[in-house]
């Protein structure tokens, strides 16, 4: 496939896309190796085309794209991802953040004045809960995630951006009553039915354990819910990402928890995709 002379950005760039047509794989991702790879933002590799490579980068970069033919998520290849302006580094061990979960992140922010404790259950990479520190720095963040990994993950995320979020590595609520304002969540919600349906990228890559939530997809839904009110404060609210056809049967479980007002709201796709129940 390369010669072994050095090859330009060009050269590379020009052979790494043609294979990722012949393969079918996304060019999107491409390029986000060959920014890695040469340290150029994505407009900087349509301009710096002489830009020199090594021999090891070259044979880098083909191991990637190796990685890239076997369904590997990009994000994890170049150990990094983004959400809401902030760059985290991520891995196998935590869940890939989506653009849609920025909703969420928005919807809370928009709504909520003054200085909430929140609390951020299953926080993965710390997306959610480090997102809402950058964007309100006054607001009292803490996050808890069942897998120690990952939550030394968002801990080393925190470092690296000087966002001072408190992580506990518990079940969905700390042991202690302590008492929040919002609790926020994007928890698991893929049946059992559908997680054999997911792409690859998805299920041999990503953890189960942050995709799969029982044969109907709610058992999250039903246990943050039910436990919530005895962690929330008397005006208490819970904020959740939810699967776009799940919104009523959540909004019942809500109810019968004890909440007394339930709001759903569409991602920018139309779908049914965020909830909040207030107490």
């Amino acid at each position: 496939m390369l010669s072994d002379k050095l090859l330009t950005l060009s050269e590379l760039h020009h052979s790494a896309m043609q294979s990722a047509l012949n393969e079918r794989l996304q060019t999107s991702a491409v390029k986000l190796l060959l920014s890695e790879l040469t340290g150029l933002t994505l407009p900087e590799l349509s301009v710096r085309t002489d830009f020199p490579l090594t021999e090891f980068q070259v044979s880098v970069f083909w191991e990637w794209f190796g990685r890239l033919k076997a369904h590997e998520p990009v994000q994890y290849i170049i150990g990094k991802a983004h959400f809401y302006g902030l760059e985290l580094q991520v891995n196998r061990n935590v869940l890939i953040p989506r653009p849609e979960t920025e909703g969420l992140v928005e919807w809370l922010v928009k709504r909520e004045k003054g200085l909430p404790r929140i609390l951020d259950i299953g926080t993965g990479s710390g997306a959610i809960a480090l997102a809402l520190k950058n964007l309100k720095p006054g607001f009292e963040v803490s996050a808890t995630d069942i897998s120690q990994a990952a939550i030394d993950q968002a801990q080393k995320n925190a470092e690296i951006l000087k966002l001072n979020v408190h992580f506990l590595c518990c079940g969905l609520f700390p042991m202690d009553k302590v008492r929040f304002d919002i609790v926020v969540s994007n928890p698991p919600y893929i049946t059992e039915a559908d997680y054999a349906k997911l792409d690859d990228e998805i299920r041999l890559f990503e953890p189960k354990l942050a995709l799969l939530a029982g044969e109907d997809g709610l058992e999250f839904y039903h246990r943050i819910l039910s436990q919530a009110p005895d962690f929330l404060t008397p005006s208490g609210k819970v904020y959740l990402e939810t699967g776009e056809l799940q919104s009523s049967a959540i909004s019942r479980i809500a109810v019968d928890s004890g909440f007394s007002k339930v709001e759903v709201k569409r991602d920018l796709t139309g779908r049914n995709r965020y909830l909040c129940a207030s107490l």
